[in-house]
């Protein structure tokens, strides 16, 4: 069987076609996400810009966005760590610098990578993301999930 005769074969053609558009959702889902964290780290830069001070050292977001994944994974979500963790928030660099140290990381139980909003979304339900926009809402931060 050469090339053009496997080409005609029907499932070859479709598998084609959904081979193609799977990498095109792909590609562009990593966009978006590459998108979302370059934002945040531009919200960092203008807010430092305009004094606003982190309120940890860098280390810090870093452990932050790593206890938010472990309260991820498994079945079921730790909900309360991870209102712990928006609780320790005290301005929008904060939230901003916690946003680009979660950078983009594997949804339990996907193949697909995620910001911390896209986790947040995947994991919560909306009355567990409106805890945690509450919590930052209370401290006179802007940013919401």
């Amino acid at each position: 069987m050469n090339v053009k005769d496997t080409l005609k074969n029907p499932y070859v053609k479709y598998g084609l076609i959904a081979g193609g558009v799977y990498l095109g959702y792909r590609a562009i889902k990593a966009l978006i996400s590459s998108t979302a964290t370059s934002a945040a780290q531009s919200d960092v830069q203008k807010l430092q810009s305009k004094g606003m001070k982190a309120s940890y050292p860098d280390a810090v977001y870093s452990n932050l966005a790593d206890s938010i994944e472990q309260a991820c994974l498994g079945f079921g979500t730790d909900e309360q760590i991870i209102y712990q963790v928006f609780s320790k928030m005290n301005n929008d660099l904060d939230v901003a610098k916690l946003i680009v140290a979660y950078g983009t990381r594997r949804i339990e139980f996907t193949l697909e990578m995620g910001t911390l909003a896209q986790v947040l979304v995947s994991e919560l339900d909306s009355s567990e993301i409106a805890n945690v926009n509450n919590i930052l809402s209370k401290k006179g931060i802007t940013y919401r999930f």
